[in-house]
């Protein structure tokens, strides 16, 4: 049997998993009368099992089976500081503020007596009583920030099926199925069907990684053996700042604080930690995450670090496949496509759904888990979304993680509207909201090349996040004096 026939036979049991999930999930919906709250936000609540692989999955996405082993192939094991105790931070922080962010959730319902309990960020905007432009401009600049994130998904996984199994002179024929796929299936089957393939992918991604590591220190006689002979191929791999010198310290600091700060600032995340269970159930679940975190990026250094050895002259796109052929068995190979697969369906399709639900809250004045035009315009959003990022697959980009940390600073330069929300007084709200308008005006023009990316020495989001920082300890130091902050019990 050859790879080509037994990738399309996991695709195949794939695919027959994804339509049997939704139409069951379709038809208990269809006959429970399931409302938006349930079938958007599902407003029963997650377990344990279901919120960690729901947080793990949005996380750890295309670029984790794709995307890390290619920054350690190009920057070495200094990546390490950047992914490894990066995400294990952002998944401690997280056992702290997500329950500070549930329980101000909570307090928010009791103030606002007409509204259920906040399930994503706009809605917590709203019931803060923050003005409808800054609701907007929140849900706006997110939206813009996220896209180049669901682009990725399409993109690495379109390139890697049309190296496997080609359809056509582009990876575009790929890209149009994929998005097809993913709308059908979230439209179908809901939040709860994007949790059940969420734990698909976690469980599929820390399989598949783990096996390609095996088979790649095996085939280089054992991690020491490995370490060595990429000491004599590019000895600068086995040191910081890498040997293209992009682990420098300001890139390290601008993507440590830009990650930790995702499940603050970005949809998908935040209605994840809003939507667990219980108090107990999301801090079983964080805990998880940072056990999670180390066992799926450490397998990626090996396979990285191998890439270097038998990879040397195979094209970015396609080191990857090259490295599985040459050490996995055949299986492998495809299981490693189909898992590619599954991590940008869960992540992409929970971007989708949630830009979808912030937009639907946000052009409405009434709770969303109450509006019955709802699902109409969730849909209506995603597929809008999707059509933009479809489009911006077919262009260019280097890096995957590289690409992605844009998206990453973009949004982490609006926590200071999220923190606004907290504040009693006026002023302090405006000058942090102004903040945020003012970081992401200046921001995006850097992005596009419009405005210089470093002032005296300093990259601007250093310089942005420095302000801001300053900013928010003057106000915090400032309320806290004088008893302003709403602190959360």
């Amino acid at each position: 049997m050859t790879n080509t026939s037994l990738l399309l036979i996991l695709l195949v049991i794939y695919l027959l998993f994804l339509a049997g999930t939704a139409w069951r999930l379709s038809i208990n919906s269809k006959i429970n009368n399931t409302s938006t709250n349930s079938h958007y936000l599902f407003g029963s609540g997650f377990g344990f099992l279901l919120s960690f692989f729901g947080i793990a999955a949005s996380l750890f996405s295309t670029f984790t089976l794709e995307g890390m082993p290619a920054f350690f192939k190009n920057h070495g094991i200094a990546s390490w500081v950047f992914l490894g105790i990066t995400d294990v931070c952002l998944a401690a922080l997280l056992l702290y503020f997500g329950l500070k962010m549930r329980h101000f959730a909570r307090k928010l319902a009791v103030n606002n007596s007409n509204s259920s309990t906040a399930k994503n960020l706009t809605e917590w905007l709203k019931q803060s009583g923050l003005p409808k432009w800054v609701v907007l401009f929140f849900v706006a600049s997110v939206t813009v920030f996220m896209i180049p994130y669901i682009t990725i998904q399409i993109k690495g996984t379109a390139v890697m099926l049309q190296t496997a199994i080609p359809l056509g002179e582009t990876h575009l024929l790929w890209s149009i199925m994929m998005v097809v796929l993913m709308m059908t299936y979230s439209w179908f089957g809901g939040i709860k069907a994007i949790f059940v393939t969420d734990m698909v992918q976690g469980l599929v991604l820390l399989f598949t990684v783990w096996a390609i590591a095996f088979f790649a220190i095996s085939a280089s006689g054992g991690i020491g053996n490995l370490f060595a002979q990429v000491a004599t191929i590019e000895p600068a791999l086995l040191s910081a700042p890498g040997p293209k010198g992009v682990l420098n310290w300001q890139f390290l600091l601008i993507g440590f604080i830009s990650i930790v700060l995702m499940p603050y600032v970005q949809p998908q995340l935040f209605t994840r930690v809003l939507v667990a269970k219980s108090d107990r159930a999301f801090a079983r679940s964080t805990m998880a995450l940072a056990v999670f975190a180390i066992l799926v990026i450490l397998p990626t250094l090996f396979i990285g670090l191998r890439s270097v050895l038998v990879a040397q002259s195979v094209p970015e796109g396609h080191f990857l496949l090259n490295l599985i052929s040459s050490d996995a068995p055949m299986f492998f190979y495809a299981l490693f496509i189909v898992g590619v697969l599954a991590a940008a369906m869960s992540t992409a399709d929970s971007q989708l759904m949630a830009i979808g639900t912030e937009w639907s809250s946000a052009m409405t004045e009434q709770d969303i888990q109450k509006h019955p035009a709802a699902k109409v315009f969730v849909k209506s959003i995603g597929a809008g979304v999707a059509l933009v990022a479809l489009a911006l697959a077919q262009t260019s980009f280097k890096s995957l993680v590289l690409f992605s940390i844009n998206s990453f600073i973009g949004t982490s330069l609006l926590l200071p509207i999220v923190l606004a929300t907290a504040v009693r007084s006026q002023r302090h709200r405006w000058l942090l909201i102004a903040s945020s308008v003012v970081a992401v005006a200046i921001f995006l023009p850097v992005v596009l090349g419009i405005l210089p990316k470093m002032l005296m020495g300093l990259r601007i989001e250093l310089i942005l996040y420095a302000i801001q920082g300053c900013l928010l300890a003057w106000v915090w130091l400032s309320k806290n004096n004088r008893g302003e902050i709403s602190y959360v019990a």
